[in-house]
């Protein structure tokens, strides 16, 4: 799977829950054995990705006194979605998966109708489909889904900490959930775990499911310059009439060396590959944009070095660089940690 991907026809795409969401209006409450009382308690959070995010809902909940602060003027992390050339383009994670319950009741309590599985499948670069475990996304983009989750936090958003330890003077406790490299800088620590890059390509062509975008949501090829692409055509109301879109992720080995690049230049790069793949006519070309994540992912969880006192590092590369595991870190880290010093 390509660093950030993850995680037809409208009527390709069905409502997860028929009917109605199942649990709009519950509340996921944290088990009781873990609602020890933070009132007064004051935490600092640092970066407000789904992991930041779910953090900041944690431990509102437990009655901590919770600042969440992002250097970026928006905030979701890897849930970045961009209007361009009247579409609404998915060039961060391209979907998510909700295998986990604690995930999947947060995400429908929040965003309930507005989320959709995309049913076309994903292949390989011969062609064949890969499994399927769910492919969800926000009908509005998936930024959408950072922002509902993040209802009712304030978001401090164009802030910028250059030193964690400084905050220690207002704050009980400072929790980072920017990336390790980031994370390690504020903390004063040595930096030992590498990040890979990924390079990030969105094209738009004349034509409705032009070549063959009706039948493929993505082609998926691991190891290869052309990672992964897909047709943003497949997630409704998201593509203007008349036009194909398509996102690719470049792998790491090219994402490393065109990685100093101005993204401008990332679109000349690709096109030829993305247009050799899905059979796509060059003169149907319209417009493109790339983008840089020179933090996409790690290859596998990291181990933290023993942080200074009061300082806590959360996010998904503990576990896998994932929407899914990005919130599920944040969530369980908000449950059991105790604050006590």
């Amino acid at each position: 799977m390509p660093a950030l991907a993850v995680d037809v026809s409208d009527s390709a795409i069905t409502n997860p829950h028929p009917g109605g969401p199942p649990g709009r209006n519950s509340t996921h409450v944290i088990p009781p054995l873990l609602m020890n009382d933070l009132s007064g308690k004051r935490i600092a959070i640092i970066g407000a990705g789904l992991a930041g995010i779910a953090v900041a809902r944690g431990l509102t909940q437990r009655c901590a006194a919770v600042t969440l602060m992002e250097k970026s003027r928006g905030f979701g992390g890897r849930c970045a979605s961009k209007r361009w050339e009247g579409h609404v383009i998915d060039h961060g994670a391209q979907y998510f998966t909700m295998r986990d319950e604690r995930f999947r009741q947060a995400a429908t309590d929040v965003c309930g109708e507005a989320l959709w599985n995309l049913e076309k499948p994903v292949r390989d670069e011969n062609g064949h489909e890969l499994p399927d475990s769910g492919r969800w996304i926000h009908r509005d983009g998936n930024s959408r889904l950072a922002r509902e989750l993040a209802k009712g936090i304030e978001i401090r958003t164009e802030c910028q900490i250059d030193d964690a330890k400084g905050l220690l003077a207002d704050f009980d406790h400072v929790v980072s959930t920017a990336p390790w490299p980031q994370t390690a800088r504020l903390f004063g620590l040595e930096q030992s775990f590498e990040y890979i890059p990924c390079l990030a390509v969105a094209l738009a062509y004349h034509g409705d499911w032009i070549g063959r975008t009706r039948e493929t949501y993505a082609f998926s090829a691991p190891g290869t310059a052309l990672a992964w692409t897909a047709c943003e055509n497949h997630k409704p109301g998201r593509i203007a009439p008349c036009f194909t879109a398509l996102v690719a992720h470049l792998g790491e080995a090219f994402s490393r060396e065109h990685l100093e690049k101005p993204p401008v230049e990332y679109p000349a790069l690709v096109r030829s590959m993305v247009e050799e793949r899905w059979e796509l006519p060059p003169s149907a070309f319209v417009a493109a944009f790339g983008h840089r994540w020179r933090l996409a992912r790690v290859d596998a969880p990291i181990t933290l070095p023993a942080l200074p006192a009061r300082l806590h590092f959360v996010g998904d590369a503990l576990r896998r660089s994932r929407v899914e595991d990005a919130w599920l870190a944040g969530h369980e880290f908000a449950q059991t940690t105790s604050f006590e010093s």
